[in-house]
């Protein structure tokens, strides 16, 4: 199983699939072709058919600035992945290449020479069942267990996942006007924080403050500002409202960090063994997963139990199970900025009711909640997964 830097990455929104990716891709057609003087890119599936609301275009034109190109949407063909993109390159020879690119969530590219191959694993287990096992020979907590295989030098890498998160609630709570696109939706965390302000005790309100924090972070991604990936760009808004409860209720620095240790090894347990990309099962892969993260973290900074932790996340991501990704007009907005918040606060809840639960009673486990969300979001319609061809996308148009 590869590193929790995977599940969190600081970059440019609205979408870690749609626009991370594409840079990514575009970053390394540039790199392998040097003498590129002209570029093709076409892009297909969910990229093809929600793309110019999530900036695809605009980023894939930052990026390819310096060189001839052309962006095509391709709605019809069918792919065997519906993050899929084929650079043509014309070199200054003459010759012509091809390269296939995937987007698989996360703003994890897959090319043919970057196979997310089991090399680059750096943990040796790619179950929560086998990680909790080995746990308790080792007589370990999770913190220790990601410790001890992403080494010392993950803390400072989370310290500025952590910075970058804070930062990101102070900018979006700080900015006014209109998201960008042609739904023309008010950004609504400043006058969210004001009210706050004006009622007595509003803002010592932790409910309130959680869902004010989501909304910040999200409205700066559907902006397009830089946010942290956790673990997409669409969820971005959960952890930091998670972040933002810990610190309300007078838990440790310290104690933060480790829940986003153990929160990004929900993540890639998530990513390893289902998904984390809506275009592939919908938002129960990235605000499912993105929950489950939060109620680990939650667990874990209130000193619970490995296997009490475990529960955290498993209640969360169950009662997730069947979440459609319907964006209206493909952009991160509706219903985005609102579920973050929504499930920032689910998280917190599905931590309180782990805490309630008897320990080792569950007869569902994290393992076989990944393997049903990753059936569900195979079995949802096409148009339920990032597609915007169903759902709120097909019934708002305005």
């Amino acid at each position: 199983m590869r590193s929790i830097r995977e599940i969190y990455v600081v970059g440019h929104g609205p979408s870690s699939s749609h626009t991370m990716g594409p840079a990514f891709a575009c970053d390394y057609i540039l790199k392998k072709y040097p003498n590129a003087k002209f570029i093709n890119v076409t892009l297909y599936g969910s990229l093809a058919l929600t793309g110019k609301g999530h900036l695809s275009d605009y980023i894939i034109e930052m990026k390819l600035k310096g060189i001839p190109h052309v962006i095509q949407f391709n709605t019809r063909r069918k792919t065997g992945h519906p993050n899929t993109m084929i650079f043509t390159i014309e070199d200054n020879d003459g010759k012509t290449y091809r390269e296939n690119v995937i987007s698989v969530g996360g703003g994890t590219i897959l090319t043919k020479d970057n196979p997310i191959a089991k090399k680059n694993d750096i943990y040796p287990h790619s179950k929560l069942k086998d990680i909790l096992k080995y746990c308790e020979e080792e007589h370990i907590d999770l913190v220790d267990y990601v410790l001890r295989f992403e080494g010392e030098d993950i803390k400072p890498y989370i310290e500025n996942i952590y910075s970058s998160m804070k930062d990101c609630i102070k900018r979006g709570i700080e900015a006014t006007g209109e998201l960008p696109g042609n739904l023309h939706v008010k950004r609504k965390a400043n006058y969210m924080y004001r009210t706050a302000q004006s009622i007595e005790g509003g803002t010592n309100d932790i409910d309130m403050m959680m869902a004010i924090s989501s909304f910040a972070v999200a409205e700066e991604n559907a902006a397009g500002g830089i946010v942290v990936i956790a673990p997409t760009c669409g969820s971005a808004g959960v952890i930091p409202g998670v972040i933002t409860y810990c610190e309300m209720k007078g838990m440790s620095h310290e104690s933060i960090i480790n829940g986003l240790l153990v929160g990004g090894l929900f993540g890639i347990l998530a990513k390893t063994n289902a998904s984390v990309s809506g275009a592939e099962c919908g938002c129960q892969a990235e605000i499912g997963v993105a929950c489950a993260m939060g109620a680990a973290l939650c667990g874990t900074s209130e000193g619970f139990t490995n296997t009490d932790i475990a529960e955290c996340a498993e209640i969360a991501l169950e009662h997730s199970l069947g979440l459609t990704c319907d964006p209206v007009q493909g952009y991160v907005q509706i219903p985005c900025i609102e579920r973050c918040a929504m499930f920032a606060l689910k998280a917190v809840n599905a931590a309180t009711l782990a805490k309630l639960i008897p320990t080792g009673v569950a007869k569902v486990s994290y393992d076989d909640i990944l393997k049903t969300m990753y059936q569900t979001g195979r079995d949802l319609q096409s148009g339920y997964r990032e597609t915007s061809e169903a759902g709120l996308a097909r019934f708002v148009k305005k």
